[in-house]
């Protein structure tokens, strides 16, 4: 691991070129190994992806999300999954970011053609615990999601 890395606009576009390409049209830059207390990342969404609405709850995980570029919609949801909380956050403010606690359902829609955040959460990353998805909304890849996707941002409007 090196002992500094920059985000600078090289790294910002080179993650921006991975997300374009890849098939859920976003991709994270991992500042951290996997094991480590506290992961950091930058995650570049595309407008088109689709994040399932999660929790982490039983491997408990702060989140916080500071919004470098681009904006987009973070939803608050309640046990039953409806929305209980709805947030712009955008680099250009007047709300860049968003700390939240362990066990909060959430997700966020990206609402400009590209978002980069930067992302800290607890760790360490173990896949089969990190998080829960809400049964009431389509798994990634699900037919329904560009649907579901279309309704949260309408959400914004």
């Amino acid at each position: 691991m090196q002992d500094i890395q920059l985000i600078d606009n090289h790294l910002i576009q080179t993650v921006i070129s991975k997300a374009g390409s890849s098939p859920r049209k976003r991709t994270n830059h991992n500042f951290h190994q996997l094991t480590e207390v506290y992961q950091r990342f930058l995650n570049v969404l595309m407008e088109d992806t689709y994040v399932s609405v999660h929790r982490h709850l039983s491997d408990p995980k702060h989140e916080t999300f500071l919004i470098l570029q681009g904006k987009v919609g973070f939803l608050i949801y309640d046990e039953e999954g409806n929305v209980k909380e709805k947030h712009l956050l955008s680099s250009e403010g007047p709300v860049y970011g968003i700390d939240i606690q362990p066990g909060v359902w959430h997700n966020l829609v990206c609402l400009s053609p590209v978002a980069v955040c930067f992302e800290g959460k607890s760790g360490p990353y173990i896949e089969t615990t990190d998080k829960e998805f809400h049964s009431k909304y389509p798994s990634e890849g699900d037919p329904e999601c560009a649907k579901t996707n279309e309704s949260w941002k309408k959400l914004f409007q």
